[in-house]
């Protein structure tokens, strides 16, 4: 069984089954847990909401916070669904169901049927994170690029470490070290004298003249 989670401040909406919803309603947020212990699913499918731009928020890394949670302590997979689309899809079919079904389960369950149909667009809660070794790096600006460990960060010492991570789950890793992470290149500002990166053709313009590349590889590959 399948269950996705719309996860809000006061309840969560729920949609359960194994191809297709098959049974949807709401749980309060305190009981969540309890809940999905109870219900023993195979998969947890969390929305995860992002600005509108695409990019992470306080309420992205609360909900990958609960996930993570989720993760421990069932030991089943946890995966995270962008969950832009199916809110503003919600909203509309509430208005057609003239509020007979709470906004949050008819979301969870287009949350359900987005993680069936498009099994590529998701995210998940990993237990392993490869390990990626860098030499120690001394810089005034640093720029650490979609790297998946965030133990590199004890490797360098800056004045300024910003990171860009795509992956919401190690993004929500790193944040916890540092203070803000970015989810796109377009929205980081000026330019780096150290880029740690596993992809040196994607941030060249981000690096100052006299800048330097460091190419970082995974365990894992």
């Amino acid at each position: 069984m399948i269950i996705a989670i719309d996860y809000g401040r006061k309840r969560c909406g729920y949609a359960a089954g194994v191809i297709f919803p098959s049974d949807v309603g709401v749980v309060p947020r305190e009981k969540l847990l309890d809940f999905l212990k109870e219900r023993k699913p195979e998969k947890v499918v969390f929305g995860l909401p992002f600005s509108m731009s695409g990019r992470y928020s306080c309420q992205t890394f609360e909900v990958i916070n609960i996930a993570e949670k989720v993760f421990i302590k069932l030991k089943k997979p946890v995966f995270l669904v962008d969950e832009r689309l199916s809110t503003k899809m919600a909203h509309s079919i509430l208005k057609e169901s003239k509020g007979k079904i709470a906004v949050d389960a008819i979301s969870a369950s287009i949350l359900f049927e987005n993680f069936v149909n498009s099994p590529a667009n998701l995210y998940k809660i990993r237990e392993n994170i490869p390990k990626v070794k860098i030499n120690s790096i001394s810089a005034q600006r640093v720029l650490v690029h979609n790297v998946e460990d965030p133990d590199v960060l004890e490797s360098i010492k800056a004045e300024k470490i910003d990171v860009m991570q795509y992956d919401p789950y190690v993004a929500y890793l790193f944040k916890k070290r540092v203070e803000f992470v970015e989810r796109f290149e377009r929205f980081l500002e000026g330019k780096y004298d150290v880029i740690v990166t596993p992809d040196p053709e994607r941030v060249k313009e981000l690096l100052k003249e006299e800048g330097r590349i460091i190419r970082a590889r995974s365990s894992a590959g």
